[in-house]
């Protein structure tokens, strides 16, 4: 298995899992959706069973087909398919990822462990966690810093783990810009080669000056032709208009990201339901989803929104009548 780190760059969607009306997987949602987002100029490939795709309540079995169709959909597109795992030991790391070697799997974004977050935990256990994965396997994989501070990796760690070869990529979504600057000048100074992608929606585009080389979000799903015009933008130098995108969408987190945003999924599924993609807006629990009242405003608002996107600018209104003057 041949794999190089450079690949891993653009943006990335962790698209959701859909459900029926009994709580099954509905697979023939989950392969309409994905074939629809990677049809998408500018999307590098996608995520599955990570948070918005309800990997906590799914079961191994369920992931197992998650994994298969997504990376399948993936390879016809000529995208990349990163399986996200959410082990409780190193044993149970290793045999998740050798398995996931027999699927249409390109990369593996690694949950921390609970143990991860038990108490002051220090850098070394963390990085042989990931040493003694990468020595059992082939599979390239993805470090992942969530939003949750008892979790984090520690400057200092991170830069040790991105030594290790088989580590290709980053997803950064610690949601703080000193901890996400300190880290990409740390990486710099090392002259890494592991890949950042940023999951902070707050400041994707400001994550691209700071050296980002994708972005892997859950509100992607939401508006995807958009977030990915904001990595193409940035992908050629072009920060101002990438910056302008992630103005404009704005708009679109923050109607998803309210809180509580535990049920971010469900608002998410509510719109993709509207567009077509997908057959229902169901959720696990614990996950309650959000009230009637809520789903019709949810669906007000984006459609407000999406009439704005429509509207002609005031500049391009004047254009059209001075080109009619002419």
């Amino acid at each position: 298995m041949i794999h190089t780190k450079n690949r891993f760059q653009g943006l990335f969607i962790p698209h959701v899992t859909p459900f029926d009306e009994s709580g099954a997987l509905d697979l023939d949602s989950l392969e309409r959706l994905t074939a629809h987002q990677t049809a998408i100029d500018g999307v590098a490939g996608l995520v599955s069973c990570a948070r918005i795709g309800e990997g906590p309540v799914l079961g191994t079995e369920e992931k197992r087909s998650v994994y298969d169709i997504s990376g399948a959909v993936a390879r016809r597109a000529g995208r990349l398919h990163i399986a996200t795992i959410a082990p409780q030991s190193t044993d149970e790391a290793i045999k998740l990822v050798r398995d996931l070697e027999n699927l249409p799997v390109d990369a593996v974004m690694i949950f921390p462990p609970l143990l991860f977050a038990w108490g002051k935990v220090e850098g070394d256990l963390k990085v042989r966690f990931f040493e003694d994965v990468t020595r059992s396997t082939d599979m390239p994989l993805v470090l992942f810093q969530i939003p949750v501070k008892s979790y984090w990796y520690d400057v200092e760690t991170i830069g040790r783990i991105a030594r290790l070869e088989k580590v290709v990529a980053f997803k950064e979504a610690s949601f703080d810009i000193n901890l996400f600057t300190d880290t990409m000048k740390q990486l710099e100074r090392q002259n890494a080669s592991m890949e950042v992608l940023t999951g902070n929606d707050r400041f994707v585009a400001e994550s691209y000056r700071l050296g980002a080389s994708g972005a892997l979000i859950g509100v992607s799903n939401v508006d995807t032709q958009r977030w990915a015009a904001m990595d193409l933008a940035a992908q050629t130098g072009n920060f101002d208009k990438a910056a302008g995108l992630q103005k404009e969408l704005e708009a679109v987190k923050e109607l998803v990201f309210s809180e509580p945003i535990v049920e971010a999924v469900a608002r998410i599924k509510i719109v993709l339901q509207h567009e077509g993609l997908i057959n229902t807006a169901a959720v696990r629990r614990p996950q309650l989803g959000v009230s009637d009242a809520e789903k019709k405003q949810l669906l007000e608002s984006y459609r407000q929104l999406k009439e704005h996107d429509h509207r002609p600018s005031e500049d391009s209104t004047k254009g059209r009548q001075s080109a009619t003057a002419r």
